[in-house]
């Protein structure tokens, strides 16, 4: 299944929805992907806001940050001026040098399915690292969960992480990778926290799921107000962070 270009370019409508409302990675993920690569320069793909580069800049002096939205470039740009930041896609970036790090949060399901692990491979230097993660947002009340649910179906929303466990993409990398002679070292981490979000925070965090930007604005409007209700004073939200890790030969 190809990349659908309209989804994934419709996180700039929402900035500063986006920055507000989703969760940053765990300062422990960040120590052991750097520990898992070499020395050298890192290149992040599809870098949104920052809300990863943000923590890999502090530890990074070269970083590379590629982000196909130009208003989420420009957030990104005014978060994190240290580094260097390309406008497109990745599929259209031709690497100036060889990366000892590549990685790629919440974002790598947007690159082509049919060039991607080709386009890691060329951006890599030997025994450079390949990182990718996902966060997925899982309520931890039951009730609440099936809830959101049944108001998913409803609208016929059959795809979404604030209600269900979605496939879990860094197991289907690593999977892939298992398959790919041209990386070794293979491994897959987890990380779990909790975290009490208000009914605004949730509804402004839903909002920013393509699924529901891609929506007819007063569809959307009613739907998030329905989440709003269903959800009342507050939630807690257990965020699961998944990472593969993989290294180039």
């Amino acid at each position: 299944m190809g990349v659908d270009r309209r989804r994934s370019v419709v996180f700039g409508e929402a900035v500063e929805q986006y920055e507000a409302a989703r969760p940053g990675y765990p300062e422990r993920l960040v120590t052991e992907v750097l520990a898992y690569a070499p020395d050298g320069p890192v290149l992040e793909v599809g870098a949104g806001t920052g809300k990863a580069t943000a923590g890999f800049a502090a530890h990074v002096s070269d970083l590379t940050c590629v982000e196909p939205d130009p208003r989420m470039a420009a957030a990104l740009t005014a978060k994190c001026p240290g580094v260097r930041v390309v406008s497109g896609i990745f599929e259209d970036y031709v690497p100036d040098r060889r990366f000892a790090l590549l990685y790629s949060a919440q974002a790598w399901h947007w690159v082509d399915p049919d060039r991607r692990w080709d386009l890691a491979h060329d951006a890599l230097a030997p025994s450079g690292a390949l990182a990718l993660f996902w966060n997925h947002y899982i309520p931890a009340d039951d009730g609440v969960r099936a809830a959101l649910g049944r108001l998913a179906e409803r609208y016929g929303l059959a795809s979404q992480s604030l209600h269900q466990n979605e496939g879990d993409r860094a197991e289907e990398s690593r999977h892939l990778l298992e398959d790919d002679p041209r990386f070794t070292d293979l491994d897959r981490r987890r990380y779990t926290r909790t975290e009490r979000y208000d009914a605004y925070r949730f509804v402004t965090l839903t909002g920013t799921m393509s699924v529901y930007r891609i929506l007819p604005p007063d569809v959307r409007e009613r739907v998030l107000g329905e989440v709003g209700e269903l959800v009342g004073d507050g939630l807690d939200l257990t965020l699961t962070t998944e990472l593969a890790l993989a290294r180039r030969i």
